[in-house]
């Protein structure tokens, strides 16, 4: 089977933090020849990367400030895809307006943006209404639509900002100024897939087979036997019976990694692996 990459599905539109995750795998699988496709929403590039065999998807998956992206975490299991991949971007947002701050009544902003930003919009928009976009350069993108003087403004990215400094009102609005985003590289999982535990890291998602007392301590102790460090822990709904719930674990693999997954499977749950990855630079 021809594993050579097709294209690269992300969240456009050109400019975005995506965007710039993407730029940066498509450097390191051959450069210009592997063309990116912009995707309107997270979901879209999770089902056209299932769907087209060869592609790769980019999407956010964890944000340093604001917590999981729970609508990529959440779609990566429900199709047939494996992580292969992570990237960290430093994220950096400026604000845009046509009017003085005090006299705004609306700005744009990404969902994920505004919980990154929440202390300057409370300090300096308290009056502004926020209507949320699919991604932070279509926030730019609305605002720019807006005629001059229009009592509107928008969080961008700080390079989009820049890019328009007679609407420029203020940069580095994040925050946290180590503010940064974990994307993940998925592509289609193939009938034989297997994992390869001497990579940094291995996510996995525990579906319980009953809720009852002991239940986390039983998973969390066959880490604790393995020596395996988990750099990352969360509970999420399992959507199908009401208050029912999942796990999803990424840990620090080591030599025992494999005898863990083992130990794993055979407790009465269902464990599914999502993939074993390096962090790309």
């Amino acid at each position: 089977m021809d594993h050579t990459p097709s294209r690269i599905f992300t969240l456009g539109p050109e400019g975005t933090f995506s965007d710039q995750a993407a730029q940066r795998l498509r450097a390191r699988q051959g450069g210009e020849a592997l063309p990116i496709e912009y995707t309107r929403t997270i979901p879209e590039v999770l089902a056209r990367t299932e769907a087209e065999g060869r592609a790769l998807g980019v999407v956010p998956i964890e944000n340093s400030v604001a917590g999981t992206v729970t609508q990529a975490q959440d779609y990566i299991v429900q199709h047939r895809l494996s992580i292969i991949w992570e990237i960290n971007i430093h994220v950096r947002f400026s604000l845009l307006s046509r009017a003085p701050l005090d006299t705004v009544q609306v700005y744009y902003s990404h969902p994920q943006a505004f919980d990154q930003c929440s202390e300057y919009l409370a300090a300096s928009l308290p009056q502004g209404r926020v209507e949320f976009s699919n991604s932070n350069t279509e926030s730019g993108q609305r605002l720019l639509e807006q005629p001059e003087g229009a009592q509107a403004a928008a969080i961008v990215p700080l390079d989009f900002g820049e890019e328009h400094p007679a609407l420029l009102v203020a940069k580095d609005i994040q925050n946290y100024q180590n503010n940064t985003t974990r994307f993940v590289v998925v592509r289609r999982t193939t009938a034989d897939e297997s994992y390869d535990f001497s990579r940094n890291k291995t996510s996995l998602l525990v579906e319980p087979n009953e809720d009852r007392p002991g239940l986390l301590h039983e998973l969390l102790s066959v880490f604790h036997r393995h020596e395996l460090n988990l750099c990352r822990l969360e509970s999420r709904p399992a959507k199908v019976t009401p208050w029912t719930y999942v796990f999803y674990l990424d840990f620090n693999n080591n030599p025992q990694s494999a005898a863990c997954i083992k130990d794993l499977q055979g407790l009465p749950h269902r464990i599914h692996l999502l993939g074993s990855y390096d962090l790309l630079d």
